[in-house]
């Protein structure tokens, strides 16, 4: 995450359930890798045990500027968006598979 810087200052673009634990999540980032060029990081969650979620008309409101936080916890893989904190995060899952990669920049 730190090639990203944790994708603050990012966009989210897109959450997609899948079904009713598991999730895909799309949102832009700044790769310092690539001269801080965009690209787009794409998650997908399955085996999700909790999850703090927001509508679709609110994923854009969820403020980046302190990007995201993963932590791998004995429960599985805790991830949080728009905060440097899991429990404090306005979009949040726990989930024991966590798969991203990475595509090129579009919305």
């Amino acid at each position: 995450m730190e090639r990203f810087d944790y994708a603050r200052g990012g966009e989210l673009v897109s959450f997609e359930i899948i079904s009713p634990t598991s999730f895909k999540i799309a949102l832009t980032v700044q790769d310092k890798n690539r001269a801080f060029d965009w690209v787009n990081l794409n998650f997908e969650c399955s085996e999700t045990t909790d999850a703090k979620l927001v509508s679709d008309t609110a994923l854009k409101a969820v403020n980046m500027e302190e990007g995201i936080n993963i932590s791998f916890e004995e429960e599985g893989v805790r991830i949080g968006f728009g905060s440097d904190e899991y429990l404090s995060s306005p979009l949040s899952l726990c989930t024991k598979t966590l798969k991203y990669e990475e595509s090129p920049f579009s919305l």
